[in-house]
């Protein structure tokens, strides 16, 4: 039986993971990864009929933790990617900040003491294609959706992304929809006092066979390729900062705009050191135990 202070602690770091999961730019996986959760996560999903009884204390804390994170960022965070909004730069520059904080510890884990494998490069270098193929892919203008048969497709898309990048370290499930004009949409569903209950059902589909589809393939490639599988989640999280620039840049800031940005870099690249610490020490502390 856990106690009343670890389950607390879980449901904090699924509040975490949950936030940082809506923010374009950050994986919330490689934030499991710093707490030393993620392995655990994923096989308890690749094997879900099983372990949901063994480990059900587990899962449901951290699922509760990671639902009400995304619920409470969900209005902050519309109001930060509004691209007319007088803070739009500054948002970007503040994701790409928290996006280079995460390099340090993803970069541990591709074993950077051993000479790196030609299978491990080209892992890494397909990792920065796949983000610069949604960077091409662009968002010419913001999807509006409504109850019709392609706003519902897009909303099982939109939860599909949204689980698999919760599956996968390095992508950042909020980039991507950044980048093709689905993650205003996504927030305006989840925002406090306008959630859409019927494109929410869509969404969960979409969860549901983003999850159920991509976990046995993630834990099988961390189980048989694991240093590959860690290039390519490094990769991944570069090619995220190129996506990220794309956006302030197109915005044509002003000098004001350029400098509120740079604080903001800085900002967001001492926060994502925090976690990295924090999350070293929690996992030190009780969830590897």
């Amino acid at each position: 039986m856990e106690s009343p202070r670890s389950v607390l602690k879980k449901f904090s770091i699924g509040t975490m993971i949950g936030i940082v999961s809506m923010i374009p730019g950050v994986s919330a996986a490689v934030l499991a990864v710093c707490f030393g959760i993620y392995e655990r996560l994923i096989a308890d999903i690749a094997d879900i009929t099983h372990k949901i009884r063994e480990d059900f204390v587990f899962l449901m804390t951290i699922g509760f933790g990671i639902l009400f994170g995304i619920i409470l960022i969900a209005k902050v965070l519309n109001f930060m990617i509004d691209d007319t909004g007088p803070y739009y730069v500054a948002s970007m520059m503040l994701f790409m900040g928290l996006i280079l904080g995460q390099l340090p510890v993803l970069r541990d884990l591709t074993e950077p003491a051993v000479k790196p494998s030609a299978a491990n490069i080209a892992a890494f270098v397909m990792g920065v294609v796949i983000m610069c193929f949604f960077l091409f892919l662009g968002a010419s203008e913001e999807r509006v959706l409504s109850h019709d048969t392609v706003s519902f497709l897009y909303m099982i898309l939109i939860g599909v992304i949204f689980s698999m990048s919760h599956l996968a370290p390095g992508i950042s499930g909020s980039t991507v929809l950044l980048s093709i004009g689905l993650l205003a949409p996504l927030t305006s569903v989840l925002s406090l006092g306008s959630t859409d209950y019927v494109l929410l059902v869509f969404l969960l589909i979409g969860i549901l066979i983003g999850l159920i589809g991509f976990a046995k393939i993630v834990h099988y490639a961390l189980v048989k390729y694991r240093r590959s599988t860690y290039f390519m989640i490094f990769g991944l999280t570069v090619g995220s900062l190129l996506v990220i620039l794309k956006e302030a840049v197109v915005s044509d800031p002003g000098t004001a705009d350029i400098l509120l940005g740079m604080a903001a870099l800085a900002a967001g690249v001492v926060v994502s050191l925090w976690f990295s610490r924090l999350g070293k020490r929690t996992s030190e502390e009780f969830i590897i135990k």
